[in-house]
């Protein structure tokens, strides 16, 4: 579960409801996001890939992503918020992507600028995770 740990950190970063329409500009990275991740998936070599929900795999469930100051928080389990920088925001044309590292950790994310809808990656070498999710715009 280290490397669930890891991947929130990063950003792994994302997520929150989609269902409610919203204009394009609210995921282009110019406004702070709330994101939740719905599932994740941790796999490690000759170990079965494990599946669940944030809560089951021991991540948090929700994070904070302000790309225009190149910062993600995440409250971890002790319940003490992390601030954790985003050193690469690009510009695509349908997606905002974050990637990063931190200590030998490495991840890409990205939202949908019409949706929110994330996907995010994360490895240490020997364990990678995936984690899906949503965003919406945070107050």
């Amino acid at each position: 579960m280290h490397i669930l740990k890891r991947v929130s950190l990063a950003g792994l970063m994302m997520a929150a409801s989609a269902a409610i329409p919203a204009m394009a500009s609210d995921f282009d990275g110019s406004k702070p996001l709330i994101c939740m991740i719905a599932e994740a998936i941790s796999c490690r070599p000759n170990v079965e890939c494990t599946r669940g929900t944030a809560e089951g795999l021991k991540m948090p469930q929700f994070v904070w992503v302000d790309a225009a100051a190149k910062t993600f928080r995440e409250k971890d389990p002790d319940g003490q918020i992390r601030t954790t920088s985003i050193p690469t925001v690009v510009q695509g044309t349908n997606d905002l992507i974050l990637q990063g590292t931190k200590d030998d950790f490495a991840w890409s994310g990205t939202i949908s600028k019409a949706t929110g809808r994330f996907s995010l990656t994360g490895s240490d070498g020997p364990s990678t995770v995936v984690a899906f999710g949503a965003c919406e715009k945070a107050n």
